[in-house]
């Protein structure tokens, strides 16, 4: 019969474990550290009075954390499901169009994989995509103010809230800091919720791209649902929860594996 876990090692696995898996239901856990419900709900609501883990709807996932990692970190990180969705997004893009383009490594291979298209007139307060895009062929470049973000090179917030309240885009591309299984959509701060929120609004089509890594990444700011989009890009298919909720929403689901 094999000895039970010490609690401590137990529960530093349990935290080990959903940092590396995402969002797992309590029965999965109990069943894995050979315990019962009730235990790893004890287990769990510790984790979570001591900031390690967050649960939700019966659920335990990574505990928030107050910013994001650096963006020559995120460059790399999964950088090949990243590309799948910009090549996605190309055929999705007319020439000819006006963009509104977000924050992000996401964003700028999405602005990369357009650098061939004609004559479009791109709103960003990105400015990674402003030189990805600048030699496009006949490109109109427009450039959120304000304060810069020099870590990331982008203007978050207010300022980049009123910028695209002043106009008009056929599509928006955004990506997010991560998403729950079921669609919610997670960020680092009210400053960069702030700012998708505001493009999302300015354009007819708005499109989101999710990579794989972000799925049941936590963050600390919850606000929108995929289902807010018209068009959704991941590297998998959707939860079965949230594909039901996609297709009440007649939102359409490109897979880009």
């Amino acid at each position: 019969m094999p000895r039970p876990v010490p609690i401590e090692n137990r529960r530093d696995r349990i935290v080990a474990l959903v940092k590396s898996c995402g969002f797992m239901a309590v029965e999965e856990l109990a069943r894995r550290f050979d315990v019962s419900v009730q235990t790893i709900r004890t287990d769990l609501r510790d984790l979570q009075e001591q900031g390690r883990i967050f649960r939700r709807h019966g659920k335990a996932g990574p505990a928030p954390v107050p910013d994001n990692t650096s963006y020559e970190n995120r460059e790399v990180w999964n950088r090949s499901g990243k590309l799948a969705l910009a090549t996605k997004l190309t055929n999705l893009i007319p020439e000819g169009c006006t963009l509104a383009i977000g924050t992000g490594t996401t964003a700028e291979l999405a602005a990369q994989s357009l650098s061939q298209h004609r004559n479009l007139t791109v709103l960003t307060n990105n400015i990674h995509v402003v030189m990805t895009l600048q030699n496009a062929p006949g490109v109109t470049l427009r450039l959120s103010g304000g304060t810069v973000r020099t870590r990331d090179l982008d203007v978050i917030g207010a300022d980049s809230a009123d910028f695209f309240g002043c106009y008009h885009a056929d599509f928006g591309i955004v990506s997010v800091g991560g998403m729950t299984p079921e669609g919610d959509l997670m960020d680092f701060n009210m400053d960069e919720v702030r700012a998708r929120r505001a493009l999302t609004q300015c354009c007819d089509h708005a499109v989101l791209l999710v990579d794989e890594r972000k799925i049941g990444r936590n963050a600390l700011c919850r606000d929108g649902h995929a289902s807010d989009f018209q068009t959704v890009i991941l590297n998998s298919s959707p939860s079965d929860a949230l594909q039901q909720r996609l297709v009440q929403t007649r939102t359409r689901v490109i897979v880009a594996p």
